[in-house]
């Protein structure tokens, strides 16, 4: 086999490896999506779509997103988001910037895991628990918006909604902090390429 042609294959192995990642973090995304749509509060899909950024890079993390969050609320269990445009376009934009997130944290958060590991639990702790609140925040809006609620009654409604919202970012401040790190801690050890040049 010649150079060019190691070359060549090298190129369509790792176009198909890329395929194969996005693949399962999707497939991953919509698994947990529908496992615990039916217990309230506890969610993993915005962990999952943190991680695609993280692991996979802005733009496969994106795709894993967005594509997962569109097809669990077209075809969510309790009801379509397509009844509802503006919710679903809230869904989506809340799941982007979660994604991206997740990539922005590739650039630093390597190094300070290595450096010291509570700093990071620390740091995704926070961002886990800041991303949940932006997107019940988001879609809140979306539906006070489109309804014709002013000011007041949008602030009302975002402020009844606190308890609900709570545990949700309380479930997701814990799993980012331990379980992010876990997997981080182990993809560095046994998979470095996925943060080469992090």
């Amino acid at each position: 086999m010649t150079t060019t042609e190691k070359k060549t294959q090298n190129k369509v192995l790792k176009k198909n490896r890329k395929i194969a990642e996005t693949g399962i973090f999707l497939a991953l995304f919509l698994g947990l999506a529908y496992t615990f749509s039916y217990i309230p509060n506890l969610e993993f899909i915005t962990l999952t779509a943190f991680l695609a950024g993280l692991l996979l890079g802005w733009k496969r993390g994106l795709f894993v997103a967005l594509i997962g969050e569109t097809l669990f609320s077209i075809a969510n269990p309790f009801g379509s988001s397509l009844a509802f445009p503006t919710l679903l376009l809230a869904q989506l934009l809340g799941f982007a910037l979660i994604a991206l997130s997740g990539a922005l944290s590739r650039l630093f958060l390597p190094a300070l895991l290595k450096r010291s590991p509570i700093s990071a639990a620390l740091i995704l702790g926070t961002e886990g628990l800041l991303l949940t609140l932006l997107y019940n925040v988001l879609t809140t809006l979306s539906f006070t918006l489109t309804s014709g609620y002013d000011a007041e009654q949008t602030l009302a409604t975002i402020i009844s909604g606190i308890p609900f919202y709570l545990v949700n970012m309380i479930a997701n401040t814990v799993s980012f902090s331990i379980l992010i790190v876990l997997v981080l801690r182990y993809v560095l050890r046994n998979y470095p390429h996925y943060l080469k040049g992090a």
